[in-house]
């Protein structure tokens, strides 16, 4: 292959690699961090079912590694399980404030997986995971903070050969993925850093 062909096929992968929207962060003020958090489960807004208890362990690892205090995710399984709640989506049927009584908790971080997908297609691969998320004070059900983040990788194959290649290394990465449980790992860890990096 000509190595230029190669240079812009590196260049275009780096571009998809480096893509992450910038959408506005609502932040009350003054901002208060809660001193001990839920990271509540997740909604899912995708058609991937691993996604939400993925994510959610990577928003509380990333929040954990910044210094939150954070109820563990077992415990507001259980508690949360214990009121006829298992899923994300589930958690409108309530209040804040029920919840929080529930956890003992003094914010509650909602979220959810608005996207989380795979293409692999001819000469164009795309990996492509958004997350949105919302702290609430437990207490008073006053929202302190709301955004999303995404992060995307986009690969373009250049000739008919390279094409090949790429479709096999995207098949056999998704397989590795799927097998040790972190789908999209990359791109959900860049989507969640960068939503995580927007709370004070």
């Amino acid at each position: 292959m000509d190595p230029r062909r190669g240079l812009i096929f590196a260049v275009l992968a780096a571009l998809g690699v480096a893509g992450c929207a910038t959408n506005p962060v609502y932040l009350t003020k003054p901002f208060v961090r809660p001193q001990l958090i839920a990271v509540l489960p997740m909604a899912n807004s995708s058609n991937d079912l691993d996604a939400p208890v993925y994510l959610r362990q990577v928003i509380f690892n990333r929040l954990q590694v910044r210094g939150f205090n954070l109820i563990p995710l077992e415990d507001v399984d259980a508690k949360l399980k214990a009121q006829g709640f298992t899923d994300g989506g589930q958690l409108g049927a309530t209040t804040p404030q029920k919840i929080g009584e529930w956890l003992g908790a003094d914010g509650l971080l909602y979220s959810s997986v608005e996207e989380f997908s795979y293409m692999n297609v001819a000469f164009y691969a795309q990996r492509a995971v958004k997350v949105h998320g919302r702290l609430v004070d437990a207490a008073t059900g006053q929202k302190l903070w709301e955004t999303e983040r995404e992060a995307k990788t986009r690969l373009v194959a250049i000739d008919r050969e390279h094409a090949k290649r790429l479709f096999a290394e995207q098949l056999a990465v998704q397989a590795i993925e799927r097998a040790t449980h972190k789908p999209l790992r990359m791109e959900s860890f860049n989507a969640v850093n960068a939503l995580t990096s927007t709370l004070p």
